[in-house]
């Protein structure tokens, strides 16, 4: 049952390392649609990555329709008093919310499995904003379904792009200031050397240091381009970024097949690599 408030948080496991970002760089303007469609546009590059690496199949993801966007449930983004700069946001991005296309062949799936909630950062699983459910839990990305989800946790401009329930990391993004703050492992933000802005709730998401949030997309979209992280599939239930927190060796084994055998980037062998990448994953794997 939803909840207006929770008085207590839940218990939030130790923190693990993650990799190094680099520093911040300064502010984007306030209230900036041209950065706004930047965002946009650099989310829906990472995704095409995504699927050029066969992580996704195109079939996974669900694109808006051209001029309108998606249908986003507007009634029920007004009574969660989201601002309309972040209803165009949901409208204009991608999400993954389509079947697996060799779903017969995963054993324990029925036929109704798919993409849907499988990590597309490194560590968190992404929200779809076409189902109501994730409208309504995005506003509170640290709820772990027991406690209930606060609904006015999120400030009515700043958008949960993912959530990390027990393990990854939460991205929340602030539209009005083109910041995004990243909070790992639901253990509250890292405060070292920051201005509370919320100093009678240490734990508060809005402590987090603010990230410029185009600066912090091209990073993430750098570190896949180098294959500094690789995401793993495309068939795997789990999928994960290799690099990100585990199977570095792994990382580094595929690093050089993808270059050497493969041509990436330049000289990409792309549908030689999507017929060989689960075979190649699995002898890694087994080694």
């Amino acid at each position: 049952m939803l909840q207006q408030s929770a008085h207590e948080p839940p218990p939030r496991p130790p923190r693990s390392p993650s990799p190094s970002l680099p520093s911040s760089p300064p502010l984007s303007p306030r209230g900036s649609l041209y950065n706004d469609e930047i965002i946009v546009s650099l989310i829906n590059e990472f995704y095409s990555l995504l699927v050029s690496l066969d992580y996704l199949r195109p079939s996974q993801i669900i694109y808006p329709p051209p001029g309108t966007g998606h249908n986003i449930n507007k009634k029920l983004c007004n009574s969660l008093n989201i601002d309309v700069a972040v209803i165009e946001l949901m409208k204009r991005t991608r999400y993954v919310d389509g079947p697996y296309e060799d779903v017969q062949k995963l054993e324990g799936f029925n036929e109704e499995a798919s993409a849907y909630g499988c990590h597309l950062f490194p560590g968190p699983r992404g929200y779809s904003f076409l189902r109501g459910d994730d409208i309504v839990e995005s506003r509170d990305p640290e709820n772990d379904g027991v406690e209930g989800v606060r609904l006015n946790y999120l400030l009515s401009h700043d958008v949960a792009l993912s959530h990390c329930l027990r393990g990854g990391m939460i991205l929340v993004l602030d539209t009005k200031a083109n910041t995004v703050r990243v909070l790992e492992n639901n253990s509250g933000p890292d405060t070292e050397g920051t201005v509370l802005e919320r100093p009678e709730e240490p734990s508060h998401y809005r402590n987090c240091h603010p990230q410029d949030a185009p600066s912090y997309f091209r990073y993430l979209i750098e570190k896949v381009r180098s294959l500094e992280l690789i995401p793993s599939g495309p068939s795997r239930w789990h999928k994960g970024f290799y690099g990100y927190n585990m199977g570095h060796e792994d990382r580094d084994q595929m690093k050089k097949i993808l270059i050497e055998e493969y041509g990436w980037p330049d000289n990409f062998r792309q549908e030689a690599w999507a017929r060989d990448a689960k075979e190649i994953w699995e002898r890694i794997a087994s080694i």
